[in-house]
């Protein structure tokens, strides 16, 4: 289930952060991220997920689910992808079934994990690669 949890990660890792480089903070973000500079990805993330921005959120909440420039916490990652997927962001809602599907920083609950793998599929967001 570790292995297998790794690998979701580190594909959503690529889809998460591989967005054009421009400039702005998420952008920055993303550079640092991909970089391995992890605190500073998080640094620039979080107050743009702080003032609602879904696709830090789910960022945010993906470093938290993983360790990467924050301590890592399940429970915190859930807080961060269930905002995100609130406001229909299709990664974060996926990443939230996952949770669920495996109680990981929630209690197990596969009719939550249906609900939210089916929102982001109705988004067109495949389910065969979790990210």
């Amino acid at each position: 289930m570790q292995t297998v949890r790794l690998a979701v990660i580190a594909l959503s890792l690529l889809l998460a952060f591989a967005a054009p480089v421009t400039a702005g903070p998420i952008e920055d973000a993303t550079a640092a991220y991909n970089s391995g500079d992890y605190a500073m990805a998080v640094s620039l993330v979080t107050p743009l997920a702080e003032q609602g921005d879904a696709d830090a959120q789910s960022r945010l909440g993906f470093m938290y689910a993983n360790g990467q420039g924050v301590q890592q916490d399940d429970a915190e990652a859930v807080r961060w992808f269930r905002l995100a997927a609130e406001q229909g962001d299709a990664d974060a809602q996926s990443n939230l079934g996952f949770m669920y599907g495996t109680g990981q920083g929630v209690t197990q609950d596969y009719a939550e994990a249906v609900r939210w793998y089916r929102l982001a599929a109705e988004q067109g967001r495949s389910l065969d690669r979790l990210d």
